[in-house]
């Protein structure tokens, strides 16, 4: 039996830019039509989080994905690190959810299910291989400050002014993108040859919804930062989803494909 699943990424939930919990609010209405919800990756904004130290950021996305997990018991949850959540200490947050509830695990690399791989797309910024994105990432999870409110009012008055679509307009356009992720997923062996023929991801704030490039169609659904379209991406699936749950619980930082 076909599974039928959604994608979505970039909500940036726990920072004030961000509108994600209003697209999260209408989504939660009708998961009940979905059996596997993929989050790919910056759900929460830890480098710009309004809810003071470390600790008390990672508390309040914890009873989020708690909440989200608790509401809707037939859905599978799988969580994709990007590089605004990447901290070793919600890493471990997250594997302490997927222990406790079995329809729930993370991964912190691509996962390929079926005919799809999803990855939340920050190897556009970083460069070429796991390497570079470990570097890419590192700049994210080591730098846990809390940002000073004139900070946020430059980063509030970037936002209003529209000046935040730039970089997506300038460096994330479809052909570079899809070139780019490309030659990505063909050396970690997942490029249409090998039976790998759509790619959802994030990262970029710009919907694609199915753009060719060699043999692959390409999706992205948007952001939920303030003045940017969200648009959650429909897939569908032939695979046993609970044992991919079961084989990420046990080894989240493994590249999984599931046949």
């Amino acid at each position: 039996m076909s599974a039928r699943g959604l994608f979505i990424s970039d909500l940036h939930l726990l920072s004030r830019r961000s509108v994600g919990q209003r697209h999260w609010d209408l989504l939660r209405r009708d998961l009940h039509a979905y059996d596997v919800l993929l989050l790919g990756g910056d759900i929460f904004d830890f480098r710009w989080s309004l809810h003071g130290p470390l600790d008390s950021s990672v508390t309040v996305a914890r009873d989020w994905l708690l909440q989200a997990v608790d509401e809707n018991p037939s859905l599978r949850l799988i969580y994709l690190l990007g590089n605004h959540d990447c901290l070793t200490l919600w890493q471990s947050m997250l594997q302490t959810v997927a222990i406790e509830c079995p329809r729930f695990c993370w991964s912190e690399h691509p996962l390929a299910i079926g005919h799809n791989v999803f990855l939340h797309g920050d190897i556009l910024d970083a460069g070429t291989s796991h390497f570079h994105l470990d570097r890419y990432r590192s700049q994210f999870s080591e730098d846990h400050r809390e940002r000073s409110d004139l900070a946020h009012r430059i980063y509030d008055a970037v936002v209003a002014f529209r000046m935040h679509q730039l970089p997506g307009h300038m460096l994330h356009y479809p052909r570079r993108v899809t070139r780019r992720l490309g030659a990505y997923l063909r050396s970690l062996n997942l490029a249409a040859e090998q039976g790998i023929h759509e790619v959802y991801f994030g990262h970029t704030h710009r919907p694609l919804s199915g753009v060719p490039f060699q043999g692959q169609l390409y999706f992205n659904s948007g952001s939920g930062v303030r003045h940017l379209p969200f648009r959650p991406c429909r897939f569908q699936c032939d695979v046993e989803l609970d044992e991919v749950v079961e084989k990420l619980t046990m080894s989240p930082k493994s590249l999984l494909r599931a046949p």
